[in-house]
């Protein structure tokens, strides 16, 4: 029955998240939240896709007897300016004329992680929550301008498209076969598909059959055919000069769309991704015994390279974090926790069609001041220790869509402070997207 269960609410919400034709697709978890509360292993906060809302279930989905379990850690993040539809330009998309709004703003997101298993030294189960935000700067370049500049020239093809249609009818008013308006139209049918197939290179039958039911909407309000050959052409022109425009706005929209959607999936350059979060425990499993015992800052620049190399991105981490000493040596009595710690390394990202893979390589350099008694005018001593650790996580993403993918990581963590011999990651996650900006969204 519960296998049953967990099936249901997973098809619910993936019938949901597939509803809508999105700009970007969904990325791995790597939220400040699910980070501090521990159920995401990763140092590197990926840079997130513009999904309004982003959910991640962290379980391996089995118990020890091969049965389905349901997961109860949860993490999600929400981009609140992708919870409501906007219409923007590409070029205000790529290169937004204020800082402030159009990319801290924009780009802002919170994140909230739960558990229930969060286990103290003495093995209780207690329930934690962690909270973060982060938003993500990006630096423009030469190969955006030139990306905006080859979707700006597409805009103008209606009169090319205009041409072809007059030359083509032109041909078949002599046509000694075309006797009625009705034989004239389903003779021109075809030339306009072929002038807007070539012309806005669209593949989609569907698509190009739908504007020339466009184009010829008013068809059956032209002149009847006769003798007046010169009187019908001009009337037939002047019907696709006032239809064509919706057609070649429907077209363009489609086709800058698909390319701009490619080129975003692998858009290249530097980007600044800054975050904050702290977590909160409930040794008491009540409101009232809420401490938090950790904070955390981050500040991770990436770059993904060019042309045959863009799939590639490398990325850096900088995440300083202090610890509430006193919290660790009530709960944690026999664990050494170093007060301020300070993270360092990099990781290189892959994108593929339907996956991606990170490998990450981060250290950690810890340091507190330890009492060391006390002077001989009763003042207290310290002296400074210092510890240093490593990790290395690779992780690997599957697509199953693109607003769900399956996440599993494995590798060598930072030591544990509960059972510091227990470094090994291996973990599966489900992660569904929501929301976020579609076509509608961006215009020429």
């Amino acid at each position: 029955m519960r296998r049953l269960v967990f099936v249901l609410v997973i098809s619910c919400l993936a019938s949901v998240a597939f509803a809508q034709d999105r700009l970007e697709d969904i990325t791995a978890p790597s939220s400040p939240a699910s980070a501090l509360i521990g159920v995401q292993p990763q140092s590197v906060l990926s840079p997130k896709s513009y999904s309004a809302l982003e959910a991640a279930l962290f379980s391996n989905f089995l118990n020890s007897r091969g049965e389905t379990v349901l997961p109860n850690d949860f993490g999600i993040e929400f981009t609140p300016y992708w919870a409501s539809d906007h219409s923007l330009s590409i070029e205000e998309y790529l290169y937004p004329q204020n800082v402030w709004s159009g990319q801290i703003v924009r780009n802002s997101s919170f994140s909230m992680a739960t558990t229930q298993n969060f286990r103290l030294a003495d093995s209780t189960a207690t329930s934690g929550l962690s909270a973060g935000y982060r938003t993500t700067l990006y630096i423009g370049n030469k190969k955006d301008r030139e990306v905006i500049d080859r979707f700006r020239r597409q805009i103008a093809k209606n009169q090319k498209v205009q041409a072809r249609i007059g030359a083509g009818a032109n041909q078949l008013v002599f046509q000694p076969e075309i006797q009625s308006r009705s034989d004239f139209i389903g003779a021109i049918r075809p030339v306009i598909a072929d002038a807007l197939e070539d012309l806005y290179m669209v593949d989609s039958t569907q698509l190009i059959e739908a504007q020339v039911n466009t184009i010829l909407a008013d068809s059956s309000t032209l002149p009847t055919y006769n003798s007046d050959v010169d009187g019908f052409l001009d009337a037939f022109m002047n019907m696709v000069d006032q239809n064509l425009t919706e057609a070649d706005r429907k077209l363009n929209a489609q086709q800058v769309f698909d390319n701009f959607k490619a080129y975003i999936k692998n858009r290249q350059g530097f980007s600044l991704d800054v975050a904050y979060g702290f977590f909160l425990n409930f040794p008491a499993n009540n409101f009232s015994s809420a401490v938090a015992p950790r904070h955390a800052l981050w500040v991770t620049p990436s770059y993904r390279f060019k042309d045959d190399m863009s799939r590639l991105k490398l990325m850096g981490v900088f995440r300083f974090e202090t610890y509430n000493t006193g919290y660790y040596k009530e709960y944690f009595p026999t664990s050494e926790v170093f007060e301020h710690n300070f993270d360092y390394g990099i990781a290189v990202a892959g994108d593929f069609d339907r996956f991606s893979l990170q490998i990450e390589a981060v250290g950690r350099s810890g340091n507190a001041l330890i009492p060391a008694g006390r002077d001989q005018q009763g003042n207290q001593l310290f002296r400074k220790a210092g510890r240093s650790d490593f990790q290395a996580i690779g992780t690997f993403v599957y697509r199953l869509n693109d607003r769900l993918a399956l996440t599993y990581s494995l590798g060598d963590s930072f030591e544990s402070t509960v059972n510091s011999e227990n470094t090994l990651v291996s973990l599966l996650s489900l992660n569904f997207g929501f929301g976020g900006p579609t076509r509608e969204d961006i215009s020429e």
